[in-house]
């Protein structure tokens, strides 16, 4: 990712049991872990995360990611979503698209559902900030 190399963090790509980011921490006993307590997983807009969270199994799918987060001791698992011109989680109240049936409002309720059930967060965050929320958030940062 362009931001953890300007940053200069050192980063490996692989799959991850869940999520798409996590934090590779080092310990002189341990040596270097995989540290599972923040998950990310981004969203390349809205219309991704309705098809996920919106459609039956799809959703059941993001459940077992979530799950499976939680298992390996995940304390925070978070979506990042590109928002495109949605700037906040409440402008999607009004939002609407030509290719998904799902409305903002409908979306709303799925995220507050799965807040209250699973503790995940949803972040809408523009595209060109993505990395620096991401290493931020990985960091133990707060930004919403």
């Amino acid at each position: 990712m362009k931001e953890f190399d300007k940053q200069g963090i050192i980063h490996i790509r692989t799959g991850l049991p869940s999520a798409d980011y996590m934090t590779l921490r080092y310990d002189e006993k341990q040596g270097f872990y995989l540290d599972y307590s923040i998950l990310i997983d981004t969203k390349k807009d809205i219309e991704e995360i309705a098809g996920n969270l919106c459609n039956t199994s799809s959703h059941n799918r993001v459940k077992k990611e979530i799950f499976k987060g939680q298992e390996l001791g995940a304390k925070q698992f978070i979506f990042l979503i590109n928002g495109g011109k949605v700037k906040t989680i409440q402008d999607l109240e009004n939002w609407t698209s030509k290719r998904t049936k799902v409305k903002g409002s409908t979306l709303l309720k799925v995220f507050k559902t799965m807040k209250e059930r699973y503790g995940v967060r949803f972040i809408i965050v523009p595209r060109k900030d993505m990395g620096r929320y991401i290493i931020n958030l990985l960091n133990g940062g707060k930004n919403e």
